[in-house]
């Protein structure tokens, strides 16, 4: 096995040597290697993060001027001079308070080797290749002037997605490599259904910003594909049962249409009502476990004539199992966040989360499968037997199930107030750069319904604590840096 991955990295040292443009590409369209896992020098690692300090060595030392630097032929005033030339990096001052908020929380979990191992792969090395992105894919046009070059990150991600989706029907066509435990639900290339649906949702959001940054007609053979590609990452969430990330793509859908009837017919009222609905959902993403666990009535019901309609209620006001399985798992959550100032402030540190919840887990719940009105007198007064019907055992997850909660149990405070502002102000640039005259509108509208799809998938799971997950999240934050920059000037 480590000659093979030593093999491995040889062969990709070289292609990253050659086309570093290609090496990147390929990271992207590799995203779920991230499953081979081994240890070096006692620290967890995976394939993919070799690739990715790979190619980042690479364009380190060949197009930066650290060598040069080292032999003294470059010094700190030929950088100050340089560096005016350049344009800042995007979200340069988030960045390096992630670094430093993060690699807090790791002093937190005691610098432990999975709590190191979960900070390089999380935060250090996708804002690694967030700056590769930066770098990598600015070329020239005939002109002579710099143009960033989006096809090269869009169509790999895409294509990955397509890979993933494919394996996925195929095990639902066959029942081939699946996972005994969740089937019928598929799970893809991954170790459950839920990453199918993480993985795949915001990439129909880029998919659909292509049809419309081309203006594709449905005559087009590129337009033809790029809707293939949604019907496919579409079936295979519906085999997934992935209901977090379908919620989510029809939520963005709907703000990508109202953005993009607004921006085509000059409705300015389409815009304004596109902002308050954005508002509402990242406002309701942070406040929904106090929502679902104090407003919503607990074994409260609306019973209609019709299933169907009793289903999606249960489902909307998160009162399935699922649900009530996220609803424990945030009170749990609060206990153990309020036990103490310390914890409030700083979290449980990474990858501490279960070790620190545990004293305040609940091992199962009582589920009333059958929409009992009196379910709650039953429970305390019926016998063992009633009980034992009714009861669920429940595990501990490795995180609160809620994007802003897993962030405050990871990072602390600060570390969720970061994130909240750093997705804000993504969705605040992409709005701004709408009103521009740009031959981008459609990336935009991908990258912002992408945004979307990610916080409010996030409302009931974990949309940023996987290692393809964190690439994909800066990646995006990359495009859109890009965009904002103006892809005039070269960043380093």
């Amino acid at each position: 096995m480590v000659y093979l991955i030593l093999i491995f990295a040889g062969l990709f040292v070289f292609l990253s040597y050659r086309r570093l443009d290609w090496a990147l590409m390929l990271i992207l369209v590799c995203l779920p290697v991230y499953q081979l896992r081994f240890s070096a020098f006692g620290l967890p690692m995976t394939l993919l993060e070799v690739m990715i300090l790979s190619s980042f060595a690479v364009w380190f030392l060949r197009e930066t001027k650290f060598l040069s630097f080292l032999k003294r032929q470059y010094g700190w005033r030929d950088y100050l001079v340089a560096r005016k030339e350049r344009a800042p990096y995007p979200f340069r001052h988030e960045i390096a308070l992630v670094l430093v908020v993060s690699f807090v929380a790791v002093g937190i979990s005691h610098f432990s080797n999975s709590s190191l191992g979960i900070w390089k792969a999380y935060f250090f090395e996708p804002i690694l290749f967030y700056v590769l992105v930066l770098n990598v894919f600015q070329e020239k046009d005939e002109t002579g002037k710099a143009k960033f070059n989006f096809e090269k990150i869009i169509l790999p991600i895409l294509f990955s997605g397509f890979l993933v989706s494919l394996f996925a029907i195929f095990q639902k066509a066959t029942g081939i490599l699946t996972m005994s435990n969740f089937w019928p639900r598929v799970t893809g290339v991954f170790t459950y259904p839920n990453a199918l649906g993480l993985y795949l949702a915001p990439m129909v959001l880029l998919a659909t910003g292509m049809i419309k940054n081309y203006e594709l007609r449905i005559t087009n053979f590129k337009f033809l594909g790029f809707l293939g590609l949604i019907l496919v990452y579409l079936l295979a969430i519906v085999f997934a049962s992935s209901e977090g990330a379908l919620v989510g793509i029809l939520a963005a859908w709907f703000i990508f249409a109202l953005l993009w009837v607004g921006e085509k017919f000059k409705f300015n009222f389409l815009n304004y009502l596109a902002k308050i609905f954005i508002i509402i959902f990242l406002g309701f993403s942070i406040i929904a476990p106090w929502f679902f666990l104090k407003v919503i009535p607990e074994y409260k019901y609306f019973n209609f004539s019709s299933h169907s309609l009793n289903y999606l209620t249960d489902k909307l006001m998160l009162k399935d199992f699922s649900g009530e399985v996220r609803k424990q798992q945030w009170r749990e959550t609060w206990a153990m966040m309020t036990v103490s100032p310390a914890t409030f402030i700083f979290g449980t540190g990474l990858d501490n989360y279960r070790a620190s919840v545990a004293p305040y887990h609940q091992p199962g719940i009582f589920f009333n499968f059958d929409r009992d009105m009196d379910f709650r007198r039953k429970i305390v007064w019926a016998g063992s037997e009633y009980k034992t019907k009714h009861w669920q055992p429940v595990e501990i997850y490795m995180y609160p199930h809620n994007i802003f909660l897993n962030f405050w149990t990871e990072l602390g405070l600060a570390g969720m107030v970061l994130f909240i502002w750093i997705i804000g102000r993504f969705i605040y640039i992409g709005l701004k750069l709408l009103k521009q005259e740009s031959e981008y509108k459609g990336i935009i509208l991908g990258l912002i319904g992408a945004m979307i799809v990610i916080f409010v998938h996030g409302l009931v799971d974990v949309p940023y604590f996987k290692n393809d997950l964190a690439v994909v999240f800066w990646v995006l934050l990359a495009l859109m840096g890009a965009l904002e920059v103006g892809l005039k000037k070269k960043v380093r």
